[in-house]
């Protein structure tokens, strides 16, 4: 939020010297900036005297001639190749009052999840500005009112996805929501990207959610917007927290936490999305959580920040102070496995640990149940949960199939699966299981028929990474079977795909995502065709397959889940600096790799954070012989071993059983 107006009378007018501009330039904070007018912060009052002045110098006739166009617009690749309207023109499109206050009180009434824009806004502060614009529009920060642009874009784009557009706008909702973009773009060029002031990043953030909207699929556009949101939020300071910078009362405070919260997990999102590390690491910011408090807790004359209530207390940012920590655990995941060194397995455990930890935070009035237990909730509700299962497992996915292979260095020999592929298997089953209940949800007269899963491409491309991770373990010939035989597991994808045909009309991913499983399962329909005989000659005892009470909904009842935590052999010997284990050469599987690959090719693209290196590998040969069930391992060494619980990792509790019962 802002800095300064939030404090006085509203948005600030923004004439200065008769220019259209957005106001005083806002510079970081961070005393630990390399460059030179950081040490401005050592002189008291010298840095801001510096960046009020700076913003008023006047250049000498010669230097106006050879630097600014008559036009007043400097053509470029951030203020574009033509010139934006002029103020008078930008005004003429905001509707009329009784219009304009009907799409705010959607905006902050449509709540959906998937696009938390109204996060970043305090509502009584905003109505309170907004009243002041209608008092006086032409006094208004021109940031502002690109904040004003986007709140009325995003609320034409709920009418249109929700398909409930007012009689009113049943011709017009789809142009309204693109002038109303356009509109937001042209105040923030008018305000000058390079320079950040108030009201910016909340505006480029709404503007971000509604490039996502109508972003097509492959599109990096929202990603570059999301990277320079992040940039201007650290040169504005939101990096630090605001107990480290003078002048900022307890409620901007508060509300910087909010958005630096947003604008870090947006950034995540998309960089994650495009296959890229996370532009700064959490160890460079000291920024502390929002905190969980009604939204009456807090107003601009508050003197003291109440302290957070516990997250089993369901106010209006409850899910996302829950969300921002299972984000930040998220986070350091892909810090982790973006670390080009390789790294001691124990570090991989640590992390499994923490996700764990964070799955046990969640409060019950979070955590996602069957559709019968879920029945009453509202559509955001359960979106809500779904949001946190969903990341999650696939927290665990990304987390675990970079070591799918990685074992402890003393693990006996004549093992047959590792703890790791058992991690990420299990999650991207479990994903799968999540699609197949959120399709359901979203049939004619479900729950979720007006708020559809499949609108938003990051959820797609993550449940077409989970089915990629199934396939990947389906690919292995050697490999014992691993959480569910390999039908079951052909039988999931088969039923994803299914799902997708249904959509293929109504989602832009769903034509490539069939594409492409449909690709997959005829090649692996082959390979277990062709080696069926072979199975069923194997003298190898096999487990029973799972009863289906275990692949039940995440919830499913477990008497032991209280009491089951991680044991002392798993802290004391799994957790003791394993180095990933080295791979044996082995007969190659002719028929997985001939030309397997050019099932992918041209518009076949996959999401860009799956690791190609290990599906390389797995199509180069055989994996070794697998490392021995670490579940078992931990029966035998402790007699009561690691079992997640269901609704916690996946369902292969009946295998541990049965592995502890026959040591």
């Amino acid at each position: 939020m802002s800095t300064d107006t939030e404090k006085g009378e509203g948005p600030a007018p923004d004439e200065v010297n008769g220019n259209t501009v957005a106001g005083p330039q806002r510079i970081s904070i961070d005393t630990r900036s390399t460059a030179w007018d950081a040490i401005l912060n050592e002189i008291g009052g010298m840095k801001e005297a510096w960046s009020e002045d700076n913003d008023k110098i006047e250049l000498t006739d010669s230097a106006q001639r050879s630097f600014r166009p008559a036009s007043g617009h400097r053509p470029g690749l951030l203020a574009g190749l033509t010139a934006p309207p002029d103020r008078f023109t930008i005004l003429q499109s905001i509707p009329p009052r009784e219009a304009a206050d009907r799409l705010i009180l959607h905006f902050f009434d449509s709540y959906n999840p998937c696009i938390p824009a109204r996060y970043v806004l305090h509502k009584s502060t905003f109505l309170r500005q907004y009243s002041q614009y209608w008092a006086n529009p032409s006094k208004t920060s021109i940031t502002w009112m690109g904040l004003l642009f986007s709140i009325f874009c995003l609320a034409m784009q709920s009418y249109t996805r929700s398909n409930e557009i007012p009689a009113e706008y049943q011709e017009s909702a789809p142009e309204l929501a693109e002038l109303y973009r356009i509109r937001t773009a042209q105040c923030l060029v008018i305000a000058d990207l390079t320079r950040p002031t108030d009201f910016m990043i909340e505006t480029l953030d709404l503007h971000s959610f509604a490039e996502y909207n109508s972003d097509q699929d492959g599109d990096i556009g929202t990603s570059i917007l999301s990277g320079m949101m992040m940039r201007l939020a650290l040169q504005q300071g939101y990096h630090r927290d605001p107990s480290q910078i003078p002048g900022i009362s307890v409620f901007q405070a508060e509300m910087r936490r909010r958005i630096w919260s947003a604008v870090n997990q947006h950034e995540l999102l998309w960089s994650v999305q495009i296959g890229l590390p996370k532009a700064i690491r959490y160890a460079e910011t000291d920024t502390e959580p929002p905190r969980n408090l009604y939204e009456e807790e807090l107003y601009e004359d508050m003197t003291e920040l109440p302290p957070s209530r516990p997250l089993t207390t369901d106010t209006e940012v409850c899910y996302q102070v829950v969300k921002y920590r299972l984000m930040r655990c998220y986070g350091q995941v892909v810090e982790f496995v973006h670390i080009l060194e390789p790294q001691p397995y124990e570090e991989v455990l640590k992390l499994d640990l923490k996700l764990l930890e964070i799955h046990q935070m969640i409060p019950p009035h979070l955590q996602f149940g069957t559709l019968e237990e879920m029945k009453n909730d509202l559509s955001s509700r359960i979106m809500e949960k779904f949001i946190l299962k969903s990341f999650w497992h696939k927290s665990v996915c990304i987390l675990h199939r970079k070591y799918w292979d990685s074992a402890p260095a003393d693990t006996p020999q004549n093992a047959q699966w590792v703890y790791s592929r058992k991690s990420s298997l299990g999650s991207a089953l479990a994903m799968l299981e999540l699609q197949k209940t959120m399709h359901e949800a979203a049939a004619p007269g479900g729950c979720m028929s007006k708020m559809k899963w499949y609108h938003f491409p990051i959820t797609n491309h993550d449940f077409l990474l989970a089915a990629m991770i199934i396939c990947l373990d389906l690919m292995s010939v050697e490999v014992p079977e691993c959480v569910m035989p390999p039908e079951q597991k052909l039988d999931a994808i088969r039923r994803s795909r299914a799902i997708w045909l249904e959509i293929v009309n109504d989602c832009r991913d769903a034509k490539r995502a069939v594409k492409v499983l449909t690709a997959v399962l005829e090649k692996l329909s082959k390979k277990f065709t062709y080696h069926a005989t072979a199975a069923s000659r194997s003298s190898a005892p096999q487990a029973p397959p799972p009863t289906s009470a275990a692949f039940t909904p995440a919830n499913q009842t477990n008497q032991n889940v209280d009491s089951l935590r991680y044991n002392a052999y798993f802290t004391e010997h799994v957790g003791l600096g394993m180095p990933p284990s080295e791979e044996s050469p082995s007969n190659s599987d002719s028929l997985m790799q001939d030309n397997f690959l050019d099932v992918f090719s041209t518009d076949l693209t996959m999401p860009s954070d799956f690791d190609w290196n290990g599906w390389d590998q797995f199509l180069a040969g055989q994996s070794q012989q697998m490392n021995q069930n670490l579940a078992g391992q931990f029966d035998a060494q402790n007699g009561n071993g690691f079992m997640p619980p269901a609704d916690v990792k996946w369902p292969f509790s009946s295998y541990i059983d049965r592995t502890s019962n026959a040591l």
